[in-house]
């Protein structure tokens, strides 16, 4: 069956090459200039037509114009030496929304271009035909194609649209990676330099005197307005007391309280309980800085210049919080009952250390950024806090990348035969070169090279220790709520009707689909920080699922899964239908079981192939391109699948003539058995031993079958019996004939017989025959017939017979004199044996 299917899609593939690539370029349309869709259907060269005014359409012509407008601006704008990101931002989404709108444009004329086309190829006028057309058909047929001309003209302008916003969005793309890399790349002085450091001891009076300028400002306001600022700070006490005091907290206590005491938790509380410790507190702490934030706001007590620090303060707060509650939740310090990796209690905790110092140094890096900005520090001033920043970054993952190698380590000389190495583990070596690279980065004089190593590293452990959480967490609750007794599996099967198995398999395919969606969130988390923005992945990514080109082969995914959606709603409405037929409307008909069986299958595949086929028409398949494809493959399929071909044919011949049928009693060969299904390679046949037998259908069409069931459930069946050579033989046939007639399950007529079957050497044989009306059912009477006649034979006082030999001993003499001689010799050594004892 799979390499029918194999087969057949192969079959399908090719002749869907030749339909995207090897289809012609469509002929101009007259009038236009422009090429014609493959839909519409030109006057021949010869045809004289009426000429008629081509329609306009104001609003499409008035939209294509804004758009091209728009991008004209845009690449004017692009042609600027130095552009700045948010300006970059601005002219990326104007051109996503000139395509955009180029798109449903074109989505909302093509219908209404192909129904045109349509018409005009009904109105055609045909080769064969001798009189000229009606004036008025003529006239018809020329609005209709001059329609068809200006509706291409503005899908083909829709079209270069579509391809000019797009080269457009490209190319902000590489000028936005073109700045990443030369910010990252910009070379400053090197730190081994010592004219550095002076010109930065130059420079810090100068940066002190301006933070103490606005930080006096910022006091003048405060004291300029008494009121609002001890309102301030009340309410910076009340959202310090509702964070440590929140009610809440009590409630998320117990998710969040992890026992060491428990050896064993379940994987549901286990996982469970670190996302809540990372999502509560985190939120928490978000949602307390935020209304403070606004409260300030709101009383007007923050300056303008101050704003953006105490923004930063915050936000590296809120971070720090949530990278250390993030390292806790996996790591679980103390508690390896409760940890997400195997790491033991020394590692851990040393790990759980350098996460707060790296949190705390990346929170003052983002207020030292947002400050420098604020009081326009100079710029030796702030390559130097970077870099330093940068540095002590990089010790720190040093430290940490040493605790974690000591405990590989470890476990290695503990168990050198059995050590295996986590996956996670393996990134120690890459962050060993980062951390490197970090430091030699600003000694070299690559200070923005450093920074951005060090933020890359911390993106990284925040991504995949927050996908280590998710995807543990994740799969542990849908196998969970998915389960026998969860609450969606029972709703599943008490509300949907489906079986164990079927919830087993939504919930495997539903956790698939949520890893692959968090390994791809986690890979786009990673390359935030290389310049790649969402807005570029999500249009590239749906780009491609409408259509992408191989070569000269269009592929369009979204016309696939389309046509995999038909297909699917086809086949399962297929087996509802055929379900329907064998459990509901088949068995209140008067067909035998194998009509029925028949009717289903036929139906089933019939079905089956309708979906198929409106699938590949969906998808844009020419069905006269399979014909020709199969056509040219049917040698090599002769060959190659000519078993299988073979055994498909000689199941529709079973399905068609029934020479077999399910449900009746065969042979084939030595075996024996009653037909459970007819497939479309191969017969199943149940054996009387509860064996499934499967029977390639050409050895049932070519072969000898033995049909018990065949036109009629009636058949003969035979009871043979031996007795002794001094029975009567009339008497026995008596009792065999009374023993038949009398048995409720063997039928009057054709009427039973019995005979003296034949002379045995210690027995006579008889054997009596009967009918019964359904072989299927009463097969079984053969046995109790048996069972009377020894009954009958004991009550009777008929032998049953017993074999007798004689056996005939030659030389019985010498065979006599030499048992004799063996018997006197053992006396006599017995003899000696007792004389000796007693003279000892």
């Amino acid at each position: 069956m799979k390499t029918i299917r194999v087969a057949i899609f192969f079959i399908i593939f090719l002749s869907w090459m030749p339909l995207h690539a090897a289809t012609p370029a469509p002929a101009p349309a007259p009038g236009n200039g422009k090429p014609a869709s493959p839909a519409a259907a030109p006057p021949a060269p010869a045809e004289d037509l009426p000429s008629v005014p081509a329609p306009e359409f104001p609003r499409a012509q008035s939209k294509l114009d804004e758009w091209k407008q728009t991008l004209d601006q845009v690449e004017a704008t692009l042609r600027a030496r130095v552009i700045h990101d948010t300006v970059l931002n601005d002219l990326r989404d104007r051109s996503a929304t000139a395509q955009r709108e180029a798109r449903e444009l074109i989505s909302r004329i093509t219908p209404r271009l192909e129904a045109a086309s349509a018409r005009a190829a009904e109105l055609a006028p045909s080769p064969e035909a001798a009189a000229p057309q009606p004036d008025d058909v003529k006239l018809e047929r020329a609005k209709l194609l001059a329609e068809i001309a200006a509706r291409q003209g503005v899908i083909q302008q829709a079209k270069l649209i579509n391809v000019r916003a797009q080269q457009t969005i490209d190319a902000i793309s590489d000028r936005r990676r073109a700045v990443f890399n030369e910010s990252v790349l910009q070379r400053s002085a090197s730190l081994v330099n010592p004219e550095f450091w002076l010109t930065a001891a130059n420079a810090a009076p100068i940066a002190a005197g301006r933070l103490v300028d606005l930080l006096s400002k910022w006091g003048r306001v405060l004291s300029s307005q008494p009121l609002r600022a001890a309102s301030g700070f009340v309410i910076a006490a009340i959202v310090v007391l509702g964070f440590f005091l929140s009610p809440g907290r009590h409630w998320w206590s117990r998710w969040t309280t992890r026992d060491p005491e428990i050896a064993n938790p379940s994987a549901l509380r286990k996982t469970g309980s670190a996302a809540a410790i990372v999502f509560t507190d985190t939120a928490l702490t978000a949602i307390a800085l935020f209304v403070l934030y606004q409260a300030l706001l709101t009383l007007e007590v923050l300056p303008g210049d101050v704003t953006p620090i105490v923004r930063a303060l915050f936000l590296g707060i809120t971070f720090g919080f949530f990278f250390i509650r993030l390292t806790s939740a996996v790591l679980a310090p103390g508690r390896p009952s409760w940890r997400l990796i195997e790491l033991d209690n020394a590692a851990a905790d040393g790990l759980i250390s350098y996460s707060v110092l790296l949190a705390m140094v990346t929170a003052v890096g983002i207020v030292l950024d947002a400050l420098s900005l604020a009081i326009a520090s100079p710029i030796e001033l702030t390559i130097a806090s970077q870099a330093i920043l940068a540095i002590t970054k990089a010790l720190l993952f040093m430290g940490a990348l040493r605790v974690a190698a000591a405990t590989e380590a470890e476990e290695e000389s503990a168990a050198p035969s059995s050590a295996q190495r986590s996956a996670w583990r393996l990134l120690i070596p890459i962050g060993w070169m980062m951390a490197m690279a970090a430091i030699i980065g600003p000694l070299a004089g690559y200070v923005a090279l450093g920074r951005f190593i060090t933020i890359e590293m911390v993106v990284m452990i925040v991504a995949l220790m927050s996908f280590i959480l998710l995807s543990r967490f994740s799969a542990v609750l849908i196998n969970t709520t998915f389960a026998f007794s969860g609450a969606v599996g029972r709703f599943l099967r008490q509300t949907a009707g489906l079986g164990s198995g079927a919830v087993r398999q939504i919930a495997a395919v539903l956790g698939g689909l949520v890893q692959l969606s968090l390994i791809g969130l986690t890979a786009f988390i990673i390359l935030t920080t290389w310049g790649i923005r969402s807005d570029d992945v999500v249009t590239s990514m749906s780009s491609a699922f409408f259509s992408f080109q191989i070569g000269n082969i269009t592929i369009s995914p979204s016309q696939i899964l389309g046509a995999l959606a038909v297909l699917t709603v086809g086949v399962v409405a297929t087996r509802a239908l055929k379900r329907w037929l064998e459990e509901r409307f088949l068995p209140e008909t008067n067909l035998d079981v194998g009509v029925r069986s028949s009717i289903g299958t036929g139906a089933g595949y019939a079905g089956v192939i309708l979906a198929t086929l409106i699938a590949l028409s969906y998808v844009g398949l020419n069905l006269q391109n399979v014909a020709i494809v199969a056509g040219a493959l049917s040698v090599g399929i002769g060959f190659g699948l000519q078993s299988i071909i073979n055994n498909f044919v000689s199941g529709l011949i079973l399905l068609v003539e029934r020479p077999i049928k399910v449900g009746d009693r065969i042979e084939v060969g030595t075996r024996m058995g009653v037909v459970k299904r007819i497939n479309v390679r191969a017969t199943e046949i149940a054996t009387y031993d509860n064996v499934s037998v499967i029977v390639p259908n050409a050895e049932l069409i070519s072969g000898q079958v033995v049909n018990w069931m065949h036109g009629s459930y009636s058949a003969r069946l035979s009871v043979t019996v031996s007795t002794s050579c001094d029975a009567n033989p009339d008497k026995v046939v008596e009792i065999l004939l009374d023993i038949v007639a009398h048995h409720p399950r063997a039928l009057k007529s054709p009427e039973p017989f019995a005979i003296l079957n034949k002379f045995g050497p210690d027995a006579l044989e008889f054997a009596v025959f009967f009918h019964v009306a359904h072989i299927g059912i009463d097969a079984g009477a053969a046995n109790e017939v048996r069972l009377e006649i020894l009954k009958r034979f004991r009550k009777e006082g008929i032998a049953l017979p017993n074999a007798q030999r004689d056996l005939y001993i030659g030389d019985l003499d010498r065979i006599e004199a030499f048992v004799r001689d063996l018997a006197d010799g053992r006396r006599s050594g017995a003899s000696g044996r007792r004389i000796g004892s007693l003279e000892s």
